[in-house]
């Protein structure tokens, strides 16, 4: 259990650049393959359809922006935080993400929200059909907990990478983790106009 919320006790920088590289190039695979955009730090939708590269340039904004604006609060918090510890970070903190694509097998998900959504917005509210509502339910029980599990995976490698302690830490890893939301929300929606 430590392993899975705490890597960066267990294993070697090496390792965890290994594993994190690995990971998210089957994570952008996985987000091609059940046409899912990681299109925020902190957002996934499933799409009629997406390219490789979109869902490539998502995750290299969501990495470089968590490894900028959180190298940036290191130094804030511990003058001596290394660029490679925040990248180790980065890359797997964002390892609980790609796991729910496999939900949208069949592009399941994407069409049971669509369902919802126009019967929702077309004021059809009984023909929305129990079995949708169930499986939106259960997938949104889910994302929150996989998003529990990306917090605490970012503030265990930065309090490690920082030597982090105090308020003052917990404000500026907050902080930060709503700027990267912002920023790289912000940057795809520039870069896919």
């Amino acid at each position: 259990m430590k392993k899975l919320i705490n890597p960066f006790e267990t294993f070697s920088e090496k390792q965890l650049l290994f594993f994190g590289l690995s990971a998210t190039i089957l994570g952008t695979f996985l987000g091609f393959i059940f046409n899912a955009r990681f299109d925020g730090v902190l957002d996934l939708h499933f799409n009629a359809s997406v390219t490789w590269q979109e869902v490539a340039v998502d995750n290299l904004i969501n990495l470089l922006t968590l490894s900028i604006l959180y190298f940036i609060a290191g130094k804030i918090i511990n003058p001596k935080t290394r660029a490679i510890d925040v990248l180790n970070i980065s890359l797997i903190c964002r390892i609980p993400f790609y796991i729910l694509p496999f939900f949208n097998v069949n592009q399941v998900m994407f069409r049971s929200s669509q369902e919802i959504m126009e019967n929702f917005q077309n004021g059809h509210f009984t023909e929305i059909s129990s079995t949708n509502l169930i499986l939106n339910l259960a997938f949104s029980v889910i994302a929150i907990l996989l998003l529990l599990w990306f917090v605490i995976l970012l503030w265990n490698g930065f309090k490690i990478a920082t030597n982090a302690k105090g308020k003052k830490a917990i404000i500026v890893f907050i902080i930060s983790l709503l700027l990267t939301e912002i920023v790289s929300k912000y940057l795809i929606i520039y870069l896919n106009k």
